[in-house]
């Protein structure tokens, strides 16, 4: 199951899906623009119901609508045209004006509109275009308004089957608060009933793509969430990046606004266009078609880009913003750190006191400066001033770092030269104190590693004499025919344990020797390839009987210049250890090679033990790989190998990688 949700087929379907219903949406708001503009008028009003309707307020109140216009015909100060109009000395005493004009504008009107019936009558003027006698008379109908104003100013309002929005006739009683005002108008049977079926039709095509469109958004949204939960993971449910997600997050998010848009420009204009009549309907739906699903494609994959980035933390490194907002808020954080860390130091304050109290001061002396010159001479006098305890500072500081660089450098004995300035002379003399303490240390360490070095020494000279002896009347004893064979067992064992404690000696003295500084070194000119083959050759009866395969590849002509003896006695101690600690059906590596002018000897063998050390531990003295030591061996073996190594000239280094054990000794290749 989670191989097939995560599977990269149903993704694809999904994509496919969503696109289809982006443009299914797309088409369905389209054709429901086209088919709406197809109507006579617009009536439709969302949210409300027909008796509601703007358009059939707006016919009943036509008739109020035109008698305010006559008002504001005959009392208006500018015509059309912005130009002031020129009634005379007596204000509003137009009546004869008032009333033309609203029998001008009533017979116009009653020419121009036969969807209504009215009845109005200002003082003893009447129109009507339905010949009324009373405005009860222009009252018949289903939907109807009559509104009247009292000669003292009240106004009434009546209305059936709609709700009246008009107010034209409030307005009137700021040009004439004492006329007798009487208007009733109702809308045709026959024209309420157009326009309803109108009203119903368009509620019909708006509702019904709202709930169409409604369909799709959530199919698509459902679509949307299973892309953004699954995106960036494999079949096997692991984190999975594309070739996409190394693009920088600012041009994923450009081409999501792009493409919106431009998908929404594209169906605005393609649209505008048809139904100006300059675009053919046969186009129409394949270009919004084609123009839809490009744009969305666009939107889906720069989105699902950002998601995997979001999933595998990679957001901020593929965003340049991003990486610039959380550089500068690391800098503030720092800034910060460093302000505290300054302020919560008593230096750190002084220094910030005086730099506060220095420009106020040069901001003092600024403002100064605006009336008199005296302004100017004192902040160059205390600008001079500042210069010299900065320089003085300055000096001290030079003489702190001297100090710091000659001890860092190895001369401990050093001293800082008494300073002027109490606080560095503080520290001068903490880093004075500091040298000598490490003066005093270096020189006991060296003392105990002298003395520890020279009792090696001296032990094992010490020891040799008697071990000879021991091994010489061992051997003698083990010639003796007459002896038990329970004691020649005994024998053999002081002649095993005698000649390993022989060597442990020879290999202390030799060790205490070179770290002392006392042994001689010959360097000569040595063929690496056949230094390693004399040492396997020594070393041939215990290689076969190890059964271990040694896989040899030591190309010829590759000289070095070291010690012979010593270098014999290096590549002797690895064999050694080869033969000792390699697990039983394993390969042994030994190569000699030339890299970048060095030559460079490499000893690779799989351990019958694990490898649980530090790598540079091991090179020690009196260390051993095998900690339960159950193989033979004192932990000489390899110090000795690299204090030889490198009083020859070359360098020793142990590499562990899980069982392998390599030693790499690399020399400057002799010319």
């Amino acid at each position: 199951m989670k191989k097939l949700i995560y599977s990269v087929w149903l993704k694809l379907a999904a994509v496919f899906l969503l696109v289809v219903c982006i443009v299914a949406a797309m088409l369905t708001v389209s054709n429901t623009v086209i088919r709406y503009d197809a109507e006579e008028v617009d009536i439709y009003d969302f949210g409300r119901d027909f008796e509601d309707s703007w358009y059939i307020s707006w016919l009943l109140a036509r008739p109020e609508n035109v008698l305010y216009n006559a008002y504001l015909n005959t009392y208006r100060p500018y015509d059309n045209y912005g130009n002031p109009i020129d009634r005379g000395e007596n204000g509003k005493d137009y009546g004869d004006d008032l009333e033309s004009n609203i029998r001008e504008a009533f017979d116009a009107f009653s020419h121009s509109d036969d969807e209504i019936r009215y009845f109005v009558q200002w003082n003893d003027m009447i129109r009507t275009n339905c010949g009324a006698a009373s405005v009860e008379d222009a009252l018949r109908g289903k939907y109807y308004s009559y509104v009247s104003r009292s000669s003292d100013g009240n106004i009434t309002r009546e209305s059936a089957g709609v709700d009246g929005r008009a107010y034209y006739l409030e307005e009137i009683s700021h040009f004439d608060d004492d006329s007798t005002i009487v208007i009733g108008c109702s809308i045709r049977d026959d024209v309420a009933a157009k326009y309803e079926a109108i009203w119903n039709r368009q509620e019909s095509l708006v509702m019904g793509c709202v709930f169409r469109v409604l369909a799709l958004f959530l199919a698509a949204l459902a679509l949307l969430v299973y892309l953004l939960c699954v995106c960036g993971r494999n079949k096997d449910g692991e984190h999975k990046n594309m070739w996409l997600d190394n693009i920088w997050l600012e041009v994923h998010l450009a081409a999501i606004v792009g493409a919106a848009v431009g998908t929404v420009a594209l169906w605005y204009f393609v649209l505008d266009e048809h139904l100006h009549g300059n675009f053919p309907q046969n186009l129409l739906y394949w270009v919004l078609c084609a123009g839809t699903a490009l744009g969305s494609l666009i939107v889906i994959t720069s989105l699902l880009s950002a998601v995997r980035n979001i999933k595998t933390r990679r957001l901020v490194s593929t965003s340049i913003i991003l990486r610039i907002i959380r550089w500068i808020l690391r800098l503030i954080v720092k800034i910060a750190k460093a302000v505290r860390s300054l302020l919560s130091k008593k230096t750190g304050l002084y220094l910030c006191i005086l730099l506060f109290l220095y420009t106020a001061i040069i901001g003092f002396f600024g403002i100064i400066t605006w009336r008199s010159p005296v302004g100017l001479i004192l902040g160059i006098l205390l600008f001079g001033l500042a210069c010299f305890v900065a320089a003085c500072r300055a000096g001290d500081l030079e003489e702190i770092k001297k100090g710091v660089s000659a001890v860092r450098s190895g001369n401990v004995a050093y001293q800082i030269p008494e300073l002027k300035c109490d606080d560095m002379k503080a520290l001068a003399e903490d880093i004075n104190g500091i040298a000598a303490g490490l003066d005093e240390s270096v020189a006991a360490k060296v003392k105990a590693e002298r003395l520890k070095t020279e009792l090696i020494t001296n032990v094992s000279h010490d020891l040799k004499t008697p071990i000879t002896s021991i091994v010489s009347y061992t051997e003698l004893l083990s010639k003796m025919e007459e002896l038990p064979e329970e004691a020649k067992d005994y024998v053999a064992v002081i002649a095993k344990k005698s000649e390993r404690l022989k060597r442990l000696t020879q290999d202390l003295f030799d060790i205490s020797k070179v770290q002392s500084g006392n042994d001689h070194v010959i360097l000569e000119k040595l063929d690496a390839a056949l230094l390693i083959s004399q040492a396997l050759g020594e070393h041939d009866n215990e290689i076969q009987n190890s059964g271990l395969p040694f896989c040899v590849d030591t190309p010829k002509e590759l000289y070095i210049s070291a010690d012979g003896r010593k270098l014999s006695r290096v590549v002797s101690n690895l064999i050694d250890n080869i033969l000792k600690y390699t697990m039983k059906n394993t390969r042994v590596f030994i190569t000699a090679s030339e890299k970048d002018g060095m030559v460079e000897m490499e000893f690779k063998n799989i351990s019958s033990y694990p490898l649980n050390f530090n790598a540079e531990e091991i090179t020690g003295r009196f260390v051993r790989g095998d900690e339960s030591r159950t193989a033979e061996g004192h932990g000489l073996g390899l110090a000795i190998a690299k204090s030889y190594t490198e009083i020859c000239g070359g360098s020793f280094e142990i590499v562990v990688d899980g069982d392998m054990f390599k030693a790499i000794l690399r020399f400057k290749k002799y010319i």
